[in-house]
């Protein structure tokens, strides 16, 4: 079955999945018995409006979905910019800002926890060469970017066991899960912001 346009009338109908669609006809059908006992007793409009005005919303969830989802990304880019892995290395672009770092001078990785969770970002992957450039890539598009599985796959020394430590971090820390062996750079100390 074809996926339904996001602000079409089927969405509204069909986009919402089996239970939902469930839920929303007995909804409906309980708004519609609200109103007619309102207007045969002349009593409990305000129950009746309630529920009808409960279900409208529940109508368009389909189609807020979509703009949510729309929004959230719009903010993500204003906020962490866009990142690019691919054959050459990794790069992120925020306004004027522009990172970069190139798999062949890639010297280590870290990752960066801080204690701002778990309402803000507070988990980033730090890519630098041995000049002190490089990337910060916040989790949010490492994970749609699957940054680490390609980290894992180009950097097979990576260590996973810090990787893990990372993730239950709640802290102000710096992991560092993988150094170029014969590279004598480091990560920034965790303090560094």
């Amino acid at each position: 079955m074809e996926k339904p346009r996001p602000y079409s009338l089927r969405a509204l109908v069909f986009g919402r999945g089996r239970r939902d669609t469930v839920i929303w006809i007995v909804g409906l059908a309980m708004a519609v018995f609200a109103i007619w006992r309102a207007a045969k007793t002349g009593t409990g409009w305000a129950g009746a409006i309630g529920v009808a005005v409960m279900v409208l919303i529940y109508t368009f969830g389909p189609w807020m979905k979509p703009l949510q989802e729309r929004n959230e990304a719009a903010r993500r880019k204003r906020v962490h910019g866009t990142v690019t892995v691919d054959d050459w290395g990794v790069t992120r672009v925020c306004d004027d800002l522009r990172e970069a770092v190139a798999w062949k001078d890639l010297a280590w990785v870290a990752i960066r926890t801080t204690a701002e969770g778990p309402w803000h970002e507070d988990f980033f992957y730090l890519l630098g060469d041995a000049n002190g450039k490089g990337v910060v890539v916040a989790n949010c598009l490492a994970t749609e970017l699957n940054l680490l599985a390609t980290l894992q796959e180009r950097l097979p020394e990576l260590d996973n066991m810090q990787v893990a430590l990372a993730s239950g971090s709640t802290t102000d820390a710096m992991f560092t899960i993988w150094k170029r062996p014969d590279s004598p750079a480091s990560p920034p100390p965790a303090a560094m912001n």
